[in-house]
């Protein structure tokens, strides 16, 4: 039946072949389709985007500038994979979007190398619990476990490429799916260890000479990978390790977490500005550095330091109006300031906004999608409890969605409390506005409409220490 299917899906592709050697087409289909098109993206950003046809079937044409190939990436609702292709491939995709990543599978002129891909992430997926089990290890057993899986994996990229006329590039994108998570983990491994043995984290472990010999072979300004997730990854944690490092032999140091402090972040800027020229790469890592850092320190001199640093440094980033963005945004949560007034719905069709929804009363704002149902039912349990433990406080909900029928449909079958329930009328704009970057995140607002503490989470102790300081 599959290869009944896979022939039937290759029918689209008869006659379309072209003597230019940089032409190539991507198509296939969608089983259980979540949304109507596929968005094509080269870096970060989108190429084309097609929509599903009533078969659920889709198909790119691309003219590729240069046909040894190019590594893209495919979008369907909210899951991704990773595909390389060269000129004159006529590549197919079927996956199920129930089981996305397992699911998929390609086939057509071009086809292998992109199995190898998928089947080298479905592979370090699955290895995590083993790698994790591994950083109880002294150095020397990690890394021979850990050379173990790669030289595994390795045995395959050689038998692809005897079988296989890959290019250069191609080459390269596999090879790369093989080292970077094998160096990924030898960057976690000195902090992993020390937090699951104990250590103290301002130790520096005394690690063997040859422990990070790869370093040496590390190619900072790789264009072709820039935004390959497993090359990224392994960029983020590198550097980590190196402003931790760095943070360990020249800081002063109050508290333990020395990863969440100002001047390991600082530090990390000067690192990446000192190794990478690229700049896609650079812009990006600059970009992810400014997110993890924002969303862990809320403190306002802090917050200058880092956006002063971040302008002195990469001006010309192109994400910056994002993390300016983000910068002002958190400046105007900090407490004691007003709740801002983004626009809400509630469950009768009504406008409002948030300062409207808080005055008056000593509030907290809880989030929730209906794309997530699991979390939907716990927080809506956790809330009722609350509110029978503090019945002078106001919870209001949030939903992250914009979709009204689907909302209050959704409130309906789960059984959801109706009470004090709003939906966003932009997604985006709340989600920055209030920096949800965690569905477990609450906002405590007091009575007189000023803000108590807006990064702190459902769950946590904090949470509950803030609402008993609320004023009665």
């Amino acid at each position: 039946m599959r290869n009944l299917l896979i022939a039937f899906l290759v029918l689209p592709f008869i006659g379309c072949n072209n003597s230019e050697n940089t032409i190539a087409y991507f198509g296939g289909e969608i089983i259980n389709p979540r949304d109507s098109s596929v968005v094509l993206f080269k870096d970060d950003e989108p190429v084309d985007t097609v929509l599903l046809n009533s078969d659920n079937r889709f198909l790119f044409k691309l003219n590729l500038e240069d046909r040894e190939g190019d590594l893209f990436k495919f979008k369907h609702f909210r899951e991704h994979q990773y595909i390389f292709i060269q000129g004159k491939d006529s590549i197919l995709a079927r996956v199920n979007t129930l089981n996305f990543d397992e699911s998929l599978v390609f086939s057509g002129r071009g086809a292998e190398k992109n199995n190898f891909l998928i089947e080298m992430f479905l592979l370090d997926e699955d290895e995590e619990k083993l790698v994790y089990s591994y950083y109880r290890l002294e150095p020397e057993e990690f890394g021979r476990k850990i050379d173990s899986l790669r030289a595994m994996k390795m045995e395959q990229y050689e038998h692809l490429i005897v079988n296989q006329r890959l290019s250069e590039p191609a080459k390269n994108v596999a090879r790369a799916a093989i080292n970077y998570p094998s160096y990924k983990s030898r960057e976690f491994y000195p902090y992993m260890h020390k937090r699951l043995k104990g250590i103290d984290r301002k130790n520096l472990l005394d690690m063997p000479g040859d422990f990070f010999a790869f370093r040496k072979t590390i190619d900072y300004n790789n264009e072709e990978l820039r935004f390959y997730k497993p090359y990224f990854d392994f960029m983020m944690y590198h550097f980590n390790s190196l402003a931790y490092v760095k943070c360990v032999k020249e800081c002063a140091h109050e508290g333990d977490f020395i990863e969440k402090s100002a001047h390991y972040y600082l530090h990390k800027l000067d690192l990446i500005n000192n190794k990478v020229r690229e700049k896609g790469l650079k812009d990006y890592l600059f970009w992810n550095t400014a997110y993890t850092y924002y969303l862990n320190d809320q403190d306002t001199a802090n917050n200058t330091r880092f956006i002063e640093k971040f302008r002195e440094l990469n001006s010309d980033n192109k994400y910056r109006d994002e993390v300016e963005s983000l910068y002002t945004s958190i400046q105007k949560l900090q407490e004691g300031s007003g709740i801002p007034p983004l626009q809400l719905i509630d469950t009768q069709g009504k406008h409002t906004d948030l300062a409207k929804v808080c005055r008056d009363h000593n509030t907290v704002i809880y989030f929730w999608t209906f794309f997530q149902k699991g979390h939907s039912r716990y927080i809506n349990k956790h809330v009722l409890d609350l509110e029978s433990q503090y019945p002078a406080v106001k919870f209001v909900g949030i939903c992250l969605n914009e979709d009204y029928n689907a909302w209050t449909e959704t409130i309906t079958l789960n059984g959801l409390r109706r009470n004090r329930q709003y939906l966003s009328q932009k997604r985006d704009t709340v989600s920055r506005g209030l920096i949800v970057n965690n569905l477990n995140k609450v906002i405590v607002v007091d009575k007189n409409d000023r803000i108590v503490n807006a990064f702190t989470y459902i769950n946590s102790p904090e949470f509950l220490e803030t609402l008993n300081t609320l004023p009665r």
